[in-house]
């Protein structure tokens, strides 16, 4: 019994990290070759964690370079949550796949895919370091 949680924990925590080094690359590679366009924050769909600042997950509205306009949202976890009111912003988006975007908001940078990043690179890490310590207590 021991060896099989060590196994799943083992299997979660390295598939976990391994996803998160993989999107914080792909994320940092769309930043700095991604078509920046000028868009509009046009909802702000709200992001509940208990306490603390309430925070929102932009959905924005752009033109792609051959004036496809385009409706996107970055996803959960895909960067840090906005706290600012809709309105104008610059989008990174795919040029291949426009509906993959990042909001640059000001003054956020490069930031806001590192806070994400980390916070799925430390939970992988403990599922390993929490199976290990099962293991080695019951195994």
């Amino acid at each position: 019994m021991p060896t099989l949680l060590l196994a799943i924990m083992t299997v979660l925590g390295l598939s976990g990290a391994s996803y998160a080094v993989v999107r914080f690359r792909r994320d940092l590679d769309l930043l700095r070759r991604g078509a920046r366009v000028p868009g509009e924050v046009v909802e702000l769909r709200p992001v509940t964690f208990g306490y603390g600042p309430r925070t929102y997950h932009p959905v924005v509205r752009f033109r792609t370079a051959d004036g496809r306009e385009v409706t996107a949202t970055p996803g959960r976890w895909r960067q840090t949550p906005l706290s600012a009111a809709p309105g104008p912003v610059t989008v990174v988006h795919e040029p291949s796949r426009p509906s993959r975007v990042l909001v640059e908001a000001p003054g956020i940078g490069t930031s806001s895919v590192v806070v994400p990043f980390v916070t799925l690179l430390g939970v992988s890490v403990i599922v390993l370091v929490v199976g290990g310590a099962v293991f080695l207590r019951l195994g």
